[in-house]
């Protein structure tokens, strides 16, 4: 696409908003324009949605985007898109004019919603700026008007997000690929270098999968992260324009960075996840809760219990449901499952109401939340086979295989081949060999952990995923 970009993502991005200020509107609507490159093979795709910002959308908005209450009220939340939408916009050059805008907005939905996200990012209005100083407005109105793009449906937010892949395809036509290319990359450049780190360190990393380790004055790493691409990602910490707090502390500790390349995101996040438990860095915290885990078990009376994990033989794995990171994490999955379906949380034991006489109503029968089941509304047999069938999705499935199996990923250029060995969804570890496989296989120890399994669940169940058996 770009020149020396050409193997990266970028996604066009505009989206709609109640306001101004990420801190007190909402977004209510996203579109995004996707562009992959692959030599001489390009792929665009397209994804748009509307989102019920649970607020009230002011006249003068409905005027100007003309999305109204209406067209909104049966429209998704931002967090029921936001994994959908995470997976869209990760590890791409995030591109959208007047970046600070869009960029800060689904920044605050996507934390509000419980996702760290951050992108490279490039803004078009300074793209047109560095092009054509000395011609302005550079308004997304005054660019449609000056190259005579076709600005239909503007306001809405996948029109204007064509219009920004309408934009940079006539810059190509009017600037080349290198001239273009060395503009983006001077944009691109834009993040500072953290003041203690030596000169040039950045440019050494590669656009590459794999994970990444920044280092403050000591031996002991202040974070690891992960990404498809090691480049982008660590540029996107420094990026002072929308710093988070963690970042700009980051920028301000960090004096080294070490990285290791993966054949692809699943390496990456199985790396990420062993390192970030046993180096314990300071500035992550999800990842490092490992002896809190465990799952939701049924008791005799259809009671849910908190199980640790390693209370769980590994051949009754699919009788539990889970995994959750921690007790707490469990109880509020039930509480919220429980208010959502009319389940009694008196009944499940899960309401400290010890001294209530034995007939009387919990507290969500009393704001019509509870089907009745603490009053014989609903019998005990209807409210356990209710509650069974919406924890089923849930369940740990069996293990498909015989034995322990490899896992094989590769990288995009063919070059190298990674091997991910598990046995009854416990990852005994990467090797680069079958031999190898088959060696880690008869030796290592299964010990289950809750990252692990998801990255193992999400892999085999993507189309393509190549998997070996492996005698032992």
């Amino acid at each position: 696409m770009f020149g020396a970009f050409a193997d990266r993502r970028w996604v066009f991005v505009d989206v709609e908003t109640t306001g101004s200020s990420p801190a007190r509107e909402r977004v209510t609507e996203v579109g995004i324009v996707t562009v992959e490159t692959d030599g001489d093979a390009q792929r665009i795709t397209e994804w748009s949605s509307l989102v019920n910002p649970g607020v009230p959308i002011p006249a003068e908005i409905q005027w100007l985007t003309g999305i109204s209450n209406e067209m909104v009220r049966e429209a998704p939340r931002f967090a029921d898109i936001a994994d959908t939408l995470f997976d869209r916009l990760s590890d791409a050059v995030f591109v959208a004019h007047n970046a600070r805008f869009d960029y800060g907005f689904l920044k605050a939905e996507f934390a509000r919603a419980g996702y760290d996200w951050r992108a490279a990012t490039l803004c078009t209005v300074r793209l047109s700026r560095h092009l054509y100083p000395d011609r302005g407005p550079h308004s997304l109105d005054a660019i449609i008007e000056r190259f005579g793009l076709d600005g239909a449906e503007r306001h809405r937010a996948l029109g204007d997000a064509r219009v920004l892949w309408r934009l940079i395809q006539c810059l190509r036509r009017r600037h080349g690929d290198d001239e273009l290319a060395v503009a983006v990359e001077h944009l691109l450049a834009r993040p500072s270098t953290p003041p203690a780190l030596p000169p040039g360190e950045l440019e050494l990393m590669p656009h590459a999968p794999g994970v990444y380790l920044l280092y403050g004055a000591n031996a002991h790493p202040i974070y690891i992260g992960k990404s498809v691409d090691l480049k982008a990602r660590v540029l996107a910490h420094f990026a002072s324009d929308h710093a988070s707090g963690v970042d700009l502390r980051l920028s301000q500790e960090v004096r080294r960075i070490e990285w290791e390349q993966t054949a692809g995101e699943t390496g990456a996040l199985l790396r990420e996840a062993e390192l970030v438990k046993t180096r314990l860095p300071a500035h992550n915290i999800a990842l490092r809760r490992k002896h809190s885990q465990g799952f939701v078990t049924l008791d005799a009376e259809a009671r849910p219990r908190f199980v640790p994990v390693a209370a769980v033989p590994l051949e009754r794995l699919h009788e539990h449901y889970g995994p959750f990171s921690s007790r707490p994490g469990a109880r509020r999955f039930l509480q919220e499952l429980a208010a959502e379906h009319g389940l009694c949380l008196k009944t499940m034991r899960l309401e400290g109401r010890a001294r209530a006489a034995a007939d009387a109503p919990c507290f969500n029968h009393q704001i019509r939340r509870c089907l009745g089941a603490c009053i014989g509304a609903e019998s005990l047999e209807a409210h356990a086979a209710r509650l069974r069938e919406l924890l089923e999705p849930r369940r740990v499935p069996a293990w498909p295989f015989g034995a322990a199996v490899a896992l094989v990923e590769r990288d995009a250029g063919g070059t190298r081949e990674d091997l991910h060995v598990f046995d009854r969804w416990c990852w005994l570890g990467t090797v680069r060999s079958l031999a190898a496989a088959g060696q880690l296989a008869a030796i290592a120890p299964r010990l289950f952990d809750a990252d692990a399994y998801r990255i193992a669940h999400k892999a085999l169940a993507a189309a393509g995923t190549t998997v070996l058996e492996l005698a032992v």
